[in-house]
């Protein structure tokens, strides 16, 4: 560009602002009459109910009151002003103050299932017309349940997903995993996560950014996501801000956090006992006197540490601090959001030590958001958010990472024997052997990790309206982006430990170094991700007549740390729906989309889908009953794919590998060779499902109570399956996988919502319930013998667990001889697990495994409990899963063990947990013996709140001031054996615990 032309435009650009900006300031510099009063007044719903907890603004000014009990109000205005009343579930009313009345007497029309809009593929749209299958929650929803991740709030509240804590609790990393509706893949299943239409992780948003989440479940919305769409979508749209409702919010949460659950751990004594016990089970002498950690007068030589007690606290302080602000007005509007979250760790130090290297986590978000109209038909919207993440914990070596080095640290403390070592030696130097030379306090003193995340999303989209050429059409493009780098540095000093010999004299092992050493660098979870779409929109209203379209070209890249290639979707997504007379509507959905995973010529497909629904509500002999507000049938069929089939990246390509090199010449060197890999597969493919639904929405007694419920048929193909299954070895080469397996999954959801107000006292309940059941039709198994048919996955669920199958235990030597059989696994003793011998061959072994249970829930389900009085508001959440079991099997040198442990005292006396042994692994197997029936329920969430009268706070000039106590994970059922938790049984026993959370809020709007 010409530098001269350059400037022209700059120069035009500056004095087309000061013009705008002289303008404005002569215009509000000129004088006009005014009055000011005082506007008196109730607002009333459309059946002349009062309400409550009306905003009432003032627009383009910070002045504003609610309205109390009986719907009444009162502010000081000018003649020139205009009045903004804006309650949830009502459209938002606009009352001009030309003159003075004695009492204004106004009305507030309900949102319905007309007005109301929901997020759905690629735009938001009228519930009325829908056909799909969604479940949404709002704001308030996550606010309550989420303490500082946005999963917390999918548990339990969304109908049809799938939220399951995969282990215990870690800092700033989610430990969640969902699924929609189930599983039907042995790849990949987790559904796409979008935020703001964009795909995004959401481990670091912070809850109050959140306007709605949204999960979309049937082809009527997935078919538009193409081969990315058949595990579901769950859309996070944040929040934005709406004109002439400025706002000011403050909101402070401070308090702690305790483990759920923790492990008993056996002292010195028991250890020394039950360690006796499975040496002498296995032939072996005891190792210690155990009588000698009874009332031990040396404590260095005979130690009883309780490392929990030492190292562990009962308590972790939580804080979490939001500044946000809104508003605007016709022109342009804006939502921000500053917040800063902070949780301490558990790991401790006995009294007298210094220099605790904590696990903790900081984080500071920020997101501005920002939709102006540009005028001439053009609108632009931006988006960006920006999130530093700070992870610390203990140095425990630079391979892992801070969620590891904390689970590392932790089991170590519950699993290091009470009698290992003596934390400090006579000496003062760090106790420890050549078993055991990590000593915790060495650990927990000799250096940190710490791990920064720096988190960068933005997005532009400018929209054109053609409304003047063709009514009804707009056009926008849309770039956005998202970086996240996560870095790490730690810094440690090497430590020696010694063990304390007979004679006094100590043995050194490892090497004591008081140089601090350094280590950093990039992590491997680096991406940045870049989106770009451009559409057409068509929504025109022809008399009964309504047409509503969209085309959308998008493509969608991820770009990975090192030389690993992009990954890239390109595609083409389109909606066209006709409805007649507010009460049929039929809807055509589809992609045509490919990914470079896959060979050229077999990148793209096309997945379509079509749908219908019939609002019978709005016929003759519905339309004006008292008692059906609301009823619409829906159907939808089509077909989405699934790219994340589980194998590896470029099936397609075959590949080859340096090594296996051979000596040659004199004397004899080595010469670097070179080998094949797996065959490589120029027909693999994604998974292609074929989605079917059946729902109904249903409102009655004037919306007062919903449901809807829905009936899915799912059938998966093309799942890749091993073909050295079908194929003989003798081909003497690794065969790839292909896609030839197949699977269903069918089953029910529903959500149930009912509220009343009886004057003051309003309720609010909702259940949700989701019942999915897979099916393994084809997996191209490996041939078994007939005797062995037990051992196929065909027509078992898809998650379903593989083991042996128990018969109790053995309790004598001549009950082993009758059986005949022996194990593979180790050499039978009496207290050792009888397993069934179920292809009669006489060994226990791999070939006796079959499917005992099911790892996923075939059933879950939610209950929310809501009341309101006056300024008194309480909220109760339960989640649970049924129909899934779950395998636990306590250590060995556990409390468990030494309370129910099978010795030659039991005699013919089964007990719930074998011999003892140190070499056999035959009790370790997975199997019915370890196995449990799962019955989770989960009191999650309890808050309790008052809103102080607005006549109280206006005093201060608050507009709204509210507190509130909040408790996360208050209860939850347990196992009988050893009382673990059955989404994370390993939690508070080898990794860190779940939490529960107990916070004091207040939430403050100027």
């Amino acid at each position: 560009m010409n530098p001269i032309y350059k400037y022209t435009i700059l120069q035009r650009a500056l004095v087309i602002v000061a013009m705008v900006f002289f303008t404005t300031q002569l215009y509000a510099q000129t004088p006009q009459k005014t009055t000011a009063f005082e506007v008196r007044g109730i607002v009333n719903d459309d059946l002349g109910q009062a309400l409550d907890n009306v905003l009432i603004s003032i627009s383009g000014k910070t002045e504003s009151t609610l309205t109390d009990s009986t719907g009444a109000f009162h502010l000081n205005v000018l003649n020139t002003d205009m009045l903004i009343l804006t309650k949830e579930g009502f459209k938002t009313s606009k009352v001009a103050m030309l003159q003075e009345k004695q009492l204004l007497e106004l009305t507030m029309m309900p949102v319905t299932h007309v007005d109301e809009k929901v997020n759905v593929a690629f735009g938001a749209y009228p519930k009325q017309i829908m056909t799909g299958a969604y479940a949404s929650i709002d704001d308030e929803a996550v606010r309550k349940n989420a303490v500082n991740q946005v999963e917390q709030a999918m548990n339990g509240t969304l109908a049809g997903v799938y939220s399951m804590q995969n282990g215990g609790h870690t800092y700033g990393k989610s430990n969640y995993n969902f699924y929609v509706r189930g599983m039907a893949t042995k790849g990949n299943a987790a559904p796409i996560v979008l935020v703001d239409g964009i795909e995004g992780n959401i481990n670091l948003l912070d809850p109050k950014e959140i306007a709605s989440i949204t999960v979309l479940k049937d082809a009527a919305e997935l078919s538009m996501y193409g081969l990315r769409g058949a595990n579901g979508v769950i859309l996070v749209t944040t929040k934005k801000g709406a004109a002439n409702n400025d706002f000011i919010n403050v909101e402070m949460r401070v308090g702690v956090q305790t483990p759920a659950l923790m492990a008993d751990k056996l002292n010195a004594y028991q250890y020394a006992t039950l360690h006796n016990e499975a040496n002498l089970n296995d032939g072996k002498s005891p190792v210690y006197n155990a009588d000698d950690f009874l009332n031990a007068t040396d404590p260095y030589r005979n130690p009883d540490t309780d490392f929990p007690d030492q190292f562990l606290t009962d308590q972790s302080i939580y804080q979490n601090y939001t500044f946000s602000t809104g508003g605007g007005n016709d022109i342009a509007q804006y939502y921000c959001l500053v917040g800063y979250t902070k949780q301490e760790g558990l790991f401790d130090l006995p009294s007298g030590y210094s220099g605790l290297n904590q696990a903790n986590n900081e984080r500071f978000n920020f997101r501005s958001n920002l939709d102006v109209s540009l005028g001439k038909g053009f609108s632009l919207a931006t988006r960006i958010a920006a999130v530093y993440d700070e992870r610390r914990s203990p140095w425990m070596g630079s391979s892992n990472t801070v969620t590891e080095s904390n689970n590392l640290l932790f089991k170590s403390i519950m699993t290091t024997p009470a009698l290992a070592y003596p934390l400090i030696n006579p000496d003062g130097s760090l106790g420890g052997t050549s078993e055991y030379q990590d000593n915790v306090l060495g650990l927990l003193q000799a250096g940190n990790r710490r791990e920064s995340t720096r988190q960068l999303g933005a997005q532009v989209t400018l929209t054109k309206d053609f409304n003047s050429l063709v009514k009804g059409l707009s056009a926008s493009l849309m770039y956005g982006f998202e970086n996240y780098n996560s870095n790490y540095q730690g810094r440690y000093t090497e430590f020696a430990v010694y063990q304390l010999e007979p004679d006094d004299t100590y043995v050194q092992y490892g090497v004591d170094d008081t140089k601090i050493n350094s280590a950093g660098g990039q992590m491997s979870d680096y991406y940045k991700d870049v989106n770009f779409w451009g559409r057409v929109d068509y929504n025109r209203q022809f008399g009964k007549h309504q047409v509503t379209g969209a085309l959308i070209g998008h493509q969608y890249t991820i770009g990975k740390s090192g030389d690993t290639p992009d990954y890239k979707w390109v595609g083409t997504s389109g909606r066209l729906l006709y409805g007649f007379d507010s009460r049929y509507y039929v809807q055509l959905t589809g992609a045509y989309q490919g990914a470079n995973n896959f060979a050229r010529g077999n990148r793209y497909g096309f997945f379509p889908a079509a749908s219908l629904a019939w609002v019978l509500s709005e016929e003759s002999f519905l339309n004006s009953s008292a008692i059906v507000s609301y009823l619409k049938m829906r159907a939808s069929y089509g077909l989405t794919g699934n790219d994340r089939t589980g194998g590896s990246r470029f099936l397609y390509r075959q590949a080859y590998y340096n090594g296996k090199g051979y000596g040659f010449g004199n004397p004899n060197g080595t010469s670097q060779g070179s080998y094949e890999g797996d065959l490589s597969n120029v027909n693999a493919t994604w998974e292609t499902a074929y989605k079917s639904n059946v729902g109904i929405d249903l409102a009655l007694l004037d919306n007062a109570l919903s449901l809807t419920a829905d009936y899915f048929h799912e059938k998966r193909t093309d799942i890749l399956v091993p073909e050295s299954n079908t194929v003989p070895s003798i081909i003497g080469i690794q065969l790839p996988d292909y896609n030839a397996g197949e699977a269903t999954n069918q089953g029910i959801d529903l959500e149930l919502r009912y509220t009343k107000q009886w004057g003051d006292l309003k309720m609010t309940t909702g259940f949700n319930m989701l019942m999915a059941k897979s099916k393994v039709n084809d997996l191209k198994e490996l041939a078994y013998p007939e005797q062995e048919s037990y051992r196929y996955l065909t027509n078992q669920s898809v998650s379903a667990r593989v083991g042996l199958v128990a018969d109790g235990i053995y309790t004598s030597q001549e009950e082993i001889d009758a059986t005949g059989v022996v194990s593979s696994y180790g050499t039978l003793k009496p207290g050792d697990i009888r397993y069934l011998d179920l292809n009669g061959d006489g060994v226990i072994n791999d070939a006796d495994k079959k499917v005992i249970g099911n790892t996923l829930p075939e059933q879950i389900y939610g209950l929310h409990l809501g009341f309101e009085y006056k300024g008194l508001d309480c909220y109760v959440l339960g989640e649970g899963a049924t129909n899934y079991q779950t395998h636990i099997r306590p250590g060995q040198f556990s409390t468990y063990a030494y309370d129910n442990r099978w010795n030659a005292a039991q005699g013919d006396t089964q007990t719930g947990f074998p011999a003892l042994s140190l070499e056999s692994e035959h009790n370790q197997q997975t199997s019915t013996f370890w196995q449990e029936d799962a019955k989770l329920f989960r009191l999650a969430t309890i808050e309790l709140g008052y809103t102080l009268p607005s006549s109280l706070v206006q005093r201060m000039s608050i507009s709204k001031l509210r507190v509130f106590i909040n408790a996360d994970n208050v209860y939850s059922t347990t196992s009988k054996r050893e009382n673990r938790d059955f989404e994370a049984p390993v939690a508070g026993y080898t990794q860190m615990p779940l939490m529960k959370t107990f916070q004091f809020g207040v939430s403050v709007n100027l």
